[in-house]
Parts: structure tokens; sequence; C-alpha cells
């Protein structure tokens, strides 16, 4: 899988339309642009990935997933919480593995 070449160029580009050229020099802003364009290409590849992966994942991985999801995302755990999260994790490895 090769990267779109131009779409990175484009996406520096448009960096350097919006940095202030004229204080820190070109050369800086274009090297900064460019580094910035290819991070953010990797990471659309690696998202893609992601997603495709998730699509293909059975119906229980998408279910203990979303249950170790929602406990994560609590801003308070009890004691309960704990053995909850470590019986999703070993179901989802045995899944998985």
């Amino acid at each position: 899988m090769t990267y779109d070449l131009q779409a990175i160029m484009t996406d520096a580009w448009g960096i350097v339309r919006r940095a202030n050229v004229a204080l820190y020099g070109f050369r800086t802003i274009m090297r900064r642009a460019l580094k910035a364009a290819w991070a953010n290409a990797k990471h659309e590849r690696a998202m893609r990935a992601r997603q495709e992966k998730q699509k293909q994942a059975s119906p229980e991985v998408l279910r203990i997933q979303s249950e170790i999801a929602i406990l994560e995302s609590k801003t308070h755990w009890e004691q309960p919480d704990y053995a909850r999260i470590g019986v999703l994790r070993a179901a989802l490895r045995a899944v998985l593995g």
C-alpha cells in the first residue's frame, strides 16, 4: 500500500500558507509541515486498518470490547468494577486467542 504523495504535499503546503514564514523562515516551516503531513497520513492509514479489522470482528468480540470501553470511561471505579474488567479482559483474550 502506497501513500498519496500529492495529498501529503497539498496538506504540507496548506500548513505553510497558514504559517508565519517571515518569523520562522521557509525551510523551518516546510520541514515541520512535511513532518506533520506525513504523521497525519500515517495516522489515517492506521485508523483505516483498525476500522477494517473492527468490521471483521465477531459480535462476541464487539460486545466484550464495548463493555470494556464502558468500564474504562467511568470516572470512579468501585471494587466490583475491578473484578469485572479482569473477567472481561480474560474473556477477550480467550475469544481472540
